[in-house]
């Protein structure tokens, strides 16, 4: 991952700080990981969340709207 010094501080722009702080524990999380074991991270809560969707279908016949 590419290395840069931000142009702006938190109180110039909370939004984009707050995902340079993401950026940043995504980045401490991830730094001594293969991409193998970062997709296999990925993979394994996509499909939790995955089945846990598809049980609450089951149990009351509804979809929730995805909001977006």
């Amino acid at each position: 991952m590419e290395i840069y010094k931000n142009s702006y501080t938190e109180n110039e722009d909370k939004i984009l700080w707050a995902l340079h702080e993401i950026r940043h524990e995504l980045h401490e999380e991830r730094k001594n990981k293969t991409t193998e074991e970062i997709n296999r991270e990925a993979l394994k809560i996509y499909s939790d969340w995955r089945n846990e969707r598809e049980n609450k279908i089951a149990l009351t016949g509804k979809t929730e709207k995805i909001a977006g």
